[in-house]
């Protein structure tokens, strides 16, 4: 009886799978983009992938393929797509089954007309048959990664877009030759853990970061002092990066690049100026300086976070990976306030005479040649 179910479950698939086929005809499936719907043990794939992704199927050469052409060379390109979109879970590999393959027709009305792109139809099942008949869970669909290597060879073929969706949740990926494996729904943890851990590198690896922070710290103060400072850094950047993805704020790099520059030399100059005076400038003036400078820093954050939008706003994924991204940013710097702090006790206990007026000021003056070097460099390159 169970062998008969099982048959009569793979009838009603492929009976499905029709139906959709039909209805993904008949709607507007855009050039590159598609869906995975995940319900229970199965994933339901519908996904368009440009011909010159497939080797060795355009018998003509025009660039496009016929429905001869795709009959001739079906097993192939099936072997190819089951190569290609590879999905993961926790238990390893789930086979992608029921594979149905059709010319994409959302651009033309003639249904006879050779096109660019497949529409594929697919279902990842991780349920197994035993050779007892016996039906089993070989693997839960948790902890999903796909891996998407079916590129065209076209300047616009190079990336493709695909929406994850399970009962409430949603997501958005863009994945590309450098970014070809991606994880499925996260965990909020897991999410919050790899932003975090993306803020903290960026920071570290983007040396106009790491300068502007250089100025901020050379100033001295106490230490409840600097950290006001750097929270002032990373609520300024928080500010724009909110802006950024909530209210559509856009600015090109042509213009943040060189505005980076600027707000490391006029901090330096700033400090630079006091110096000159012998004045100190009240601690609320340098607060409300490292906030506003940080506020362009955080248009080049924003910059770098497209792949945020994989998530709808406002859901908890996103504000876990905004928050997770802010978290890391200023444990980075906390790491970069303590590895400069330990270095001048070092030098210190070292027999150097360190004057803090002094090495502000040699600071300031060096970070100002730089700030002002980097401007126009980025200005000309902008041009």
């Amino acid at each position: 009886m169970l062998k008969i179910a099982n048959k009569l479950a793979k009838i009603l698939v492929l009976f499905l799978s029709l139906v959709f086929l039909n209805a993904a005809k008949a709607h507007f499936v855009a050039n590159q983009k598609g869906t995975l719907n995940i319900a229970r043990n199965s994933a339901f794939l519908v996904i368009s992938i440009p011909i010159s992704a497939f080797q060795g199927v355009d018998d003509d050469l025009d660039g496009l393929l016929s429905k001869p052409e795709l009959k001739v060379h079906f097993d192939a390109i099936e072997q190819k797509v089951k190569e290609g979109i590879l999905l993961f879970a926790s238990g390893g590999a789930i086979p992608l089954n029921w594979v149905m393959i059709d010319i994409d027709h959302s651009t033309s009305t003639a249904a006879d007309l050779p096109a660019s792109h497949l529409i594929v139809l697919g279902r990842y099942e991780s349920n197994q048959i035993g050779n007892d008949g016996s039906e089993h869970n070989s693997s839960s669909l948790k902890n999903l990664e796909m891996h998407f290597t079916l590129y065209g060879r076209g300047a616009n073929e190079q990336v493709e877009d695909l929406t994850i969706t399970r009962q409430h949740e949603t997501q958005w990926l863009r994945f590309s030759s450098e970014n070809s494996r991606q994880s499925l729904l996260p965990s909020v943890a897991l999410i919050f853990y790899s932003y975090m851990k993306n803020g903290a590198i960026h920071v570290l690896k983007e040396p106009d970061h790491l300068l502007f922070l250089l100025v901020v710290l050379s100033a001295g103060g106490t230490l409840l002092n600097l950290i006001g400072l750097l929270s002032s850094f990373t609520l300024g950047h928080a500010a724009t990066l909110f802006a950024s993805l909530w209210g559509g704020v856009s600015v090109s790099d042509q213009l943040i690049e060189p505005g980076i520059a600027a707000t490391i030399f006029c901090m330096a100059a700033f400090d630079g100026w006091h110096h000159w005076q012998q004045k100190v400038s009240p601690a609320y003036i340098r607060l409300f300086l490292v906030f506003c400078c940080a506020m362009v820093h955080g248009l080049g954050f924003s910059n770098s976070l497209g792949n945020l939008t994989q998530w709808p706003l406002g859901t908890l994924p996103f504000l876990s990976a905004i928050v997770g991204f802010n978290v890391g940013i200023e444990c980075a710097q906390v790491v970069v306030a303590f590895i400069a702090g330990l270095m001048m006790l070092t030098l210190k206990h070292a027999g150097f005479k360190l004057h803090q007026t002094h090495n502000s000021a040699y600071v300031s003056s060096v970070v100002m040649v730089i700030g002002f070097v980097w401007f126009f460099e980025r200005v000309f390159y902008a041009s």
